[in-house]
């Protein structure tokens, strides 16, 4: 039995260290529509609030920082990472990189609660500001 178990165990962890990286979209999905991710922007999907609860668009900073201008920042933000993958990884792992100024409050379960496709219609959008 707890052989059984072990191997289990092992097969997990093999399972878990060989997983894509969540920075990175999944290879089955269609490339980001920005008109979806300005509307996914403002609506609460399957418990998760929406993006501009916290964040505004026209400068001004309420729970998290204002994301105008932010296609310009993103790239800028971690160096050797894309916008791209900065801004997937800000919303799936939104503890990863905390703009000086603003807490770790971002809601944390974007990534259960919206799909890959809504994940990458966002970043699309968020890449436009």
């Amino acid at each position: 039995m707890r052989f059984l178990i072990f191997l289990v165990f092992i097969s997990l962890t093999f399972l878990a260290a060989c997983s894509p990286s969540s920075n990175e979209p999944p290879a089955t999905i269609a490339p980001g529509d920005a008109t979806r991710g300005a509307e996914l922007f403002t609506l609460a999907v399957n418990g998760a609030p929406a993006c501009a609860t916290c964040h505004t668009l026209d400068g001004t900073a309420l729970v998290g920082p204002s994301l105008q201008g932010y296609a310009a920042v993103a790239p800028t933000r971690i160096e050797g990472m894309s916008a791209e993958e900065y801004t997937r990884s800000s919303i799936t792992r939104p503890a990863s990189f905390i703009v000086s100024g603003f807490g770790n409050t971002m809601y944390n379960q974007f990534e259960k609660s919206l799909t890959p496709q809504d994940i990458s219609d966002l970043v699309a959008y968020l890449l436009t500001l």
